[in-house]
Parts: structure tokens; sequence; C-alpha cells
């Protein structure tokens, strides 16, 4: 018997269909999975004709899986004009494909269980992720097969990590200026990554572990990010990613050319956004449970508290942009900066990798 651990808002969430505002089903490549692609091989009838007709195969040659074909708007081409999917009208909601009933859900597997979550991509998702207020809660259900045959010593090297994110989660929502808070999560990230490679990599006994103050023990977090400099370099690397959308590029553009306003004014954009800051605690909660358990795969626990420091911080930049250009940022601009940096970057495993990479501290010299 396994476990299955979701956030509490999960259950909580609807597809919105139609009124979505930005339909997965379109800009985005659409896989088919092979147990869909084989029932569709068995439609029959004109539907089945145009259904097989729509999906390209799959590319031994690349790697590339089979998908369903794009049109010139970049739809899906059994969406249809009242943006709904054929195949759920023709067959139901459970011969779709697979990636298709799952959106915007994700999964990470363990040795013992299973965690769910809600990718903030998603309009209907975002909602739910910023209403949130108080600490991270969730919900942990038995069930049965989730579990995998793990090792003792990987079962091990798991609680390590779901014991330091926890301490990460309480960082999250302390009552602090944001600042504050993200140099304390900087200061405990590269103490348990510490403590994470002399788990992995004991000193022999006799031997003293090089324990000098280095630059990153004094210098705050914060003070590296909110410089011109860093942000001149960070927000030229989020350009020169592969952008989706032309309003992703678009608002870049617009925060890199106001950079020094935006510093100038984010004290009392803060200030102004003082009713609605926990925001950026359940949006560094987010990113902390999304990706911090990805280091039990490359051991990198420093990086991924980065990823998640740089991720909510490069948000609230666009938020204070937002805020300079209109004079206010409402809820639903928020949501859109959200759902647009979701989209733009956790969806391409190089972008986070090189976000996660990214030094600020290295930008200070």
């Amino acid at each position: 018997m396994g476990y299955i651990r979701r956030p509490a808002y999960y259950k909580a969430f609807r597809c919105i269909g139609s009124d979505c505002t930005e339909n997965c089903c379109i800009g985005w490549e659409i896989d088919v999975d092979e147990d869909s692609l084989a029932y569709y091989e068995t439609v029959p009838g004109d539907f089945g004709e145009r259904l097989r007709a729509s999906i390209a195969p799959a590319d031994a040659q690349t790697g590339e899986p089979a998908h369903f074909r794009l049109d010139a708007e970049e739809r899906c081409p059994l969406l249809n004009d009242c943006n709904l999917c054929e195949v759920l009208l023709h067959l139901g909601e459970d011969k779709m494909a697979q990636i298709c009933t799952d959106h915007p859900r994700y999964y990470e597997w363990f040795s013992d269980g299973r965690e769910d979550g809600l990718g903030l991509c998603c309009e209907a998702a975002a909602e739910l992720i910023l209403a949130q207020t108080g600490a991270p809660a969730f919900d942990v259900t038995e069930a049965d097969g989730v579990s995998e045959t793990g090792t003792e010593a990987e079962t091990e090297l798991e609680n390590v990590l779901f014991s330091m994110r926890d301490t990460l989660f309480r960082l999250a929502c302390e009552d602090a200026p944001f600042d504050d808070k993200a140099d304390r999560l900087y200061r405990t990230a590269k103490a348990q990554q510490e403590q994470y490679d002399d788990l992995l990599f004991p000193f022999p006994e006799g031997e003293d572990e090089d324990t000098d103050e280095t630059d990153g023990d004094t210098v705050s977090w914060s003070q590296a990010f909110w410089r011109e400099s860093t942000l001149t370099s960070l927000l030229e690397m989020l350009l020169g990613f592969e952008i989706n959308k032309d309003d992703w590029r678009t608002l870049l553009t617009g925060a890199k050319a106001r950079l020094p306003e935006i510093l100038a004014r984010r004290d009392a954009f803060l200030q102004a956004y003082q009713g609605k800051r926990h925001e950026y605690d359940n949006l560094l909660t987010y990113f902390l449970y999304r990706h911090f358990m990805k280091a039990l795969g490359d051991d990198a626990v420093q990086d991924k508290v980065q990823l998640a420091l740089v991720s909510t911080a490069v948000i609230q930049l666009l938020d204070v942009y937002e805020w300079l250009i209109n004079g206010e940022l409402t809820h639903w601009a928020q949501i859109c900066i959200c759902k647009a940096y979701s989209r733009e970057i956790e969806y391409n495993e190089d972008n986070t990798e090189q976000l996660a990479a990214f030094s600020v501290l290295d930008e200070m010299e």
C-alpha cells in the first residue's frame, strides 16, 4: 500500500473548458499515448477517419512521439469552433489522450508513493494556488498501485529531502518581508546542500571538511538579485530561451527597458500590494513542491531552491512592471503573469535547469 500526497486545493480544481482564455489545445504540441493511439485505430466512420488523419505518427529517428497536427493557427484539429474537444464529444472523456485527461495535473513517483500537483500554467489552477492563505496544507491518502519497490537507501534519501522541504515550506510562509525570507531560504538551502553532500559523500574518519566562510555566507541573495546588472543578465537569458507566445517577449522586453524605474518603485509596489503579498509565499511553496524533490535525480538541492527563488522573484518583477504601466496590478493580471511564466519556463527542462544554475551572487562580481 502506497500513498498519494496532494495540495489541499487539488480536489477543488475544475477545468473551465471553453471559458478558458488560453485553451491548452491551442499552441501546445499534444502527444498521443500508445494506448489512445491503438484505440483511435479502431474508431469507425467519418469521425474515425478524421481522427486518424489528425495524428502525426511517431518518428523513430528523432524520437518524437505521435501527436496531433496543429493547424495554421496552432489549434488542435479536433478543437471545434466552440473550443470544445471533439474526441470528448464523440467518444467520451475516458477516450481522450492521456495528456489531455491529465493536464494541468502532474505526477512525481517515489519509492513508496506519489505526489500530484496542478501546474501554474492553467488559469483555473493559478486561481487556486494564489488564493491559499496560511501554511501549506496537503491531503495524504493510502492507495494501491502507486508504491514502487525502492531500496532502503532510496527511501532514506527521499525522507531526508522531504524533511528538508518541510523546513523550506515553513520558511516560505513566515510572517516576514519577502527579501528577508528569500535570504533565509538561500542560506538554509546552502546548508542543506552541504548536509546532503555529507550524506552522499561522507568525509573519511579523521579528515576535516573545509568550513571557511565564503561570500555566499555573508552576501544577501536579495541584494544581489535586485540589482540592475543581475536583472539585465537574467532578462537577457529569458529572452534567449525559445519563446512560445509573443506576449511573453513583449512583457520581458518592456520590463528590461524600465528596470531602473522598477527598482526605484518596488518598495512602493510592495506597500500597495501589502494585502496580497501572501501570493508570493504561495508561489514559493508551489515551486518548491513541484521541483525540490527532483534533487533525487541530480543531487542539486540548492539549485532547486534557487529555481523557486528566481521564479517567484521574476514574477514579482513583472508584477511591479505591470503596476507601473497600468497604475495597478489586478488579480487577473497576476494570474496572466503567473501562467505565462509557467508556460514559458516550467515545461522546458533546459529552461528550468539554466534558471536553477543562474548564479545570482556571481553577478555581483
